[in-house]
């Protein structure tokens, strides 16, 4: 008998919306949140669950303007903390979008259990920031040693949706060379999601009920390193750096046309 956590039945049963199977895995994921939630608060990471409790699970993905075929729960700055932000976005939308910030997401679908940061091209307000912090030498080198601290299992890139895109690189592979920067300097803010994350199949055994929490802490506690190092902050606010490095380009264009 497997011992899965999510089983080929709770799999199956996403591509039938709200049906009595998917409210089981619908609490198999509540269940895993509240220990999550738990962990969270024992390592005081600033990471929080959509405040609207019917949003808390859900058929919403950070990675797609639609609903999917699929579950997810999302985790992000607090309440407060995304209001400010968005009112420098100018956005007069009370409510809270998840995918105008960055987002720590665990998603199920029929094929997949995905652990992912996703930076949605929606949330160029810290897009922009990111951009920003990286036009310092220091901060660069500083996202270049966090890529490299992860297991080459973890999948980058610049795509939108609930599938793994063929043009993803693995962690290993953005080492390599001149790639990082190579890479990095293709990120369009604004343009591109930027997303870094773990693919598994849901019967890997990594993912077993009794190894489960463990395991989605230990991928969490790696990205959430890249999340607070890129999330807008009042202590961690980059937006002049990004200001003056789009005056240097725009002026640039204008002496080279």
């Amino acid at each position: 008998m497997s011992s899965a956590y999510f089983t080929t039945a709770d799999c199956a049963a996403l591509t039938q919306w709200a049906s009595a199977d998917t409210q089981l895995v619908y609490e198999k994921f509540l269940e895993l949140h509240k220990a999550l939630h738990r962990r969270f608060r024992d390592y005081t990471w600033d990471l929080h669950p959509h405040s609207d409790r019917n949003e808390l699970i859900c058929n919403r993905s950070s990675c797609s303007a639609e609903a999917i075929e699929g579950l997810t729960l999302r985790y992000s700055r607090s309440r407060d903390q995304a209001l400010t932000v968005e009112r420098a976005m100018r956005d007069g939308n009370r409510k809270l979008d998840m995918r105008l910030h960055p987002t720590l997401e665990l998603r199920l679908t029929p094929n997949h259990f995905v652990v992912e940061l996703i930076v949605s091209k929606e949330a160029w307000y810290d897009q922009q920031n990111l951009v920003g912090k990286l036009g310092v030498a220091r901060h660069r080198q500083t996202l270049r040693s966090l890529i490299q601290s992860f297991s080459p299992d973890v999948c980058i890139g610049f795509w939108s949706g609930t599938e793994l895109d063929e043009m993803h690189l693995k962690a290993g592979q953005v080492m390599r060379g001149r790639i990082f920067d190579e890479w990095i300097s293709t990120f369009q803010d604004g343009v591109d999601d930027l997303r870094i994350g773990v693919w598994y199949d849901p019967q890997d055994s990594a993912l077993d009920a009794s190894q489960i929490l463990t395991e989605l802490t230990r991928r969490i506690e790696m990205l959430y390193k890249v999340y607070t190092f890129l999330s807008w902050t009042s202590n961690n606010d980059y937006q002049t750096f990004y200001e003056q490095a789009a005056s240097y380009g725009s002026n640039r264009d204008m002496r080279l046309s």
